[in-house]
């Protein structure tokens, strides 16, 4: 079927946020067509691209969205704020998003109970807390949403932030945004991918988040793949901005993640 293009500015998705300078969700969705997958049950995935909370990568943003597009799952981009504005700003905007897609699900052809976050290095972080941290105190009070609207029912997370403490520091309180001190029950599933030899975030962020994960008996599944630098995206042509950002046998992530996402 056609593909349904639409922008959303920050007012759009909660009238309790702030407009920042080029806050918006980007929807990338099929259009209700009468084919079989239009049975309103797939997935909706919010994509948080990385970029240290100081950007946003274009690799983890389009390109990602596309590639969940093609495998039948409504994808969605958040640009979030990034400095100098601080948390939890990025985590309001993360927040509404998800309540937004929720309330929308009917109409997008996704279920409402099938809303997951995807991100990336920083982004990685920002899914994390959110799948952690959803009854986050700051969220009722700053949007009047409650726990239940914004709590994604999946995260993937990309070489995620867990403990960059430099990259913490300069967004907010550092302890508190640590992502391996938070297991616990109610997080939900979680599909996790790394490079050993990320020379930027090292692959202890990820090992040590999976720990936590498996300390509070949260379900996950862990790839790690032996090559390959930060920030590969889809690891292919579609989102590398050189030869070193491809790798075949990385990009087997995102075949993997949409398997593990459609059994769930």
């Amino acid at each position: 079927g056609d593909m349904l293009y639409r922008e959303f500015g920050p007012a759009e998705l909660h009238p309790g946020l702030t407009a920042g300078e080029g806050v918006r969700l980007r929807a990338y969705c099929r259009e209700h067509t009468g084919l079989l997958a239009d049975d309103g049950k797939r997935w909706a995935v919010l994509i948080l691209p990385g970029g240290a909370y100081r950007r946003l990568a274009p690799a983890e943003s389009e390109p990602v969205a596309l590639a969940f597009l093609a495998a039948g799952i409504q994808a969605f981009v958040l640009d979030y704020s990034v400095l100098p504005r601080r948390w939890p700003q990025p985590l309001l905007e993360t927040a509404a998003a998800v309540a937004f897609l929720r309330s929308h699900a009917a109409e997008y052809g996704f279920r409402a109970d099938r809303v997951a976050v995807c991100g990336f290095s920083a982004g990685g972080h920002l899914a994390g807390y959110l799948s952690g941290r959803w009854e986050d105190p700051a969220i009722g009070a700053a949007l009047g949403l409650t726990p239940d609207q914004v709590r994604p029912d999946a995260a993937v997370l990309g070489y995620p932030v867990v403990h960059l403490a430099a990259l913490l520091e300069e967004i907010g309180a550092p302890e508190a945004l640590r992502l391996d001190r938070q297991g616990r029950p109610g997080h939900p599933p979680v599909f996790l991918w790394a490079t050993v030899r990320d020379a930027t975030v090292p692959v202890e962020n990820t090992l040590d988040y999976a720990r936590a994960l498996r300390a509070a008996e949260v379900p996950f599944e862990l790839h790690l793949f032996a090559d390959g630098p930060h920030a590969m995206g889809l690891a292919d042509q579609e989102s590398a901005r050189d030869e070193d950002h491809c790798n075949a046998h990385a990009a087997a992530w995102h075949p993997l993640c949409v398997d593990w996402l459609k059994g769930r």
